[in-house]
């Protein structure tokens, strides 16, 4: 592995950990087995390195969602996005926790996760609309809440796996999926 993702590994590690306020360039540096100065070479701030693991972590979710949430009927579309939670925690536990730590006080996570989130609200809102729903806007935003607060308690609370299908399954249902 190289140095450089010895610290991204580190850094996602302890931002989990610790948050982002509370982690310093030398606990990060002392975990990569490296300097502070490598940090600063290759990443310039905390802040930036802090931006590159939010980057990447959903440079994941869209290579990992893409491909789930394509050529879908509208209802199938609902289905795969009431999931979409289970699909993320899963696909990346250690970066969802970490988002679901500093997200609140983090301009930066807050940005790039409403960048990710915003193709899904208007097409969430086209699917309400084609299937007949009175206000699809507000349909949609009110799924897109849902979805944002399972997918910070999966996130925290780390469930095994059959109780987040069972939680899933019963948000299908309201939706007669």
């Amino acid at each position: 592995m190289s140095k450089k993702q010895a610290i991204l590994d580190a850094a996602l590690k302890l931002f989990t950990e610790n948050g982002a306020r509370a982690t310093s360039t030398k606990s990060i540096a002392f975990e990569a087995e490296t300097s502070e100065a490598l940090i600063f070479k290759h990443y310039g701030s905390k802040d930036q390195l802090l931006e590159e693991i939010i980057k990447k972590g959903y440079q994941v979710a869209a290579k990992t969602t893409n491909p789930y949430l394509s050529k879908l009927s509208h209802q199938e579309y609902i289905s795969k996005m009431i999931e979409l939670p289970i699909i993320l925690t899963q696909s990346n536990p250690d970066f969802w926790r970490m988002q679901y730590k500093i997200m609140p006080l983090n301009p930066i996570s807050s940005r790039y996760h409403e960048v990710f989130m915003k193709p899904c609200l208007d097409k969430l809102t086209e699917c309400f609309l084609e299937l007949g729903y009175d206000n699809p806007s507000l349909e949609a935003e009110l799924l897109l809440i849902h979805i944002d607060g399972v997918w910070k308690y999966f996130a925290a609370n780390q469930l095994d796996l059959d109780k987040e299908h069972a939680l899933i399954a019963i948000m299908k249902q309201k939706y007669n999926l």
